[in-house]
């Protein structure tokens, strides 16, 4: 490559899905703010993921209910609490997602993010206490999926000590976060960090970008 060339390098190069991604979730968030409180309650009321809504349906499912599941599943990754929740998840998503998608392109990287999304919320329903409505929603657990899936990508550069290192603080700091007191303090009252639903995502990426790799992680 000529200096040129590299002179033309752009110095903020993200892949294309991620950007999407983020700009997407960035633009539901700024939509939200500027609408009314009723617009904004039916919003979060109808595409968040509640488990106990998800719960009635599977009583007596029928296509159009199967459809809100499937819907909610998706859409409540787009939604979040506040200007800080949102901004921290899109950073958090440049920095991994951007890795993923390099390295295993754009199809597989935009799977691995909603298979890691749908089955952090999946978690979150089963371990929900039953007849309490719950509200999930947020980018996060697509985005743990991305670091479960580096921390595959950064094996061969910092062996397995590394990456086990990087896991345990990772997974410590969600656990230590989402499971005392300090959460609370963070995203303030009447919300809380749904933890498992970020380990769900986390070893569903992890496992995903294994299993992309063939098991055996390669320097690329």
């Amino acid at each position: 490559m000529t200096d040129e060339q590299q002179n033309r390098e752009p110095v903020f190069n993200v892949p294309p899905v991620t950007v999407y991604l983020v700009a997407a979730i960035f633009i539901v968030h700024l939509l939200l703010t500027v609408t009314t409180s009723e617009t904004f309650g039916w919003v979060y009321e109808n595409f968040s993921f509640r488990p106990v809504i998800i719960s009635a349906i599977l009583e007596k499912p029928t296509p159009a209910d199967l459809a809100h599941i499937f819907i909610t599943l998706s859409s409540h990754m787009f939604l979040h609490h506040d200007w800080s929740h949102m901004i921290l998840n899109a950073g958090m998503l440049l920095a991994f997602g951007s890795m993923v998608e390099r390295q295993f392109g754009a199809v597989r990287y935009l799977f691995l993010y909603c298979i890691s999304g749908w089955l952090s919320a999946v978690a979150e329903y089963f371990i929900a206490v039953p007849n309490i409505d719950v509200t999930l929603y947020g980018a996060s657990g697509a985005v743990f999926g991305a670091m479960g899936a580096t921390t595959i990508i950064l094996l061969p550069r910092y062996g397995l000590r590394g990456v086990l290192t990087l896991i345990a603080v990772l997974l410590g700091l969600n656990v230590i976060i989402g499971a005392t007191p300090l959460g609370t303090l963070l995203v303030g009252p009447g919300a809380e960090i749904a933890w498992i639903a970020h380990v769900a995502g986390f070893v569903t990426g992890f496992l995903m970008a294994l299993l992309y790799v063939g098991g055996r992680p390669t320097r690329r």
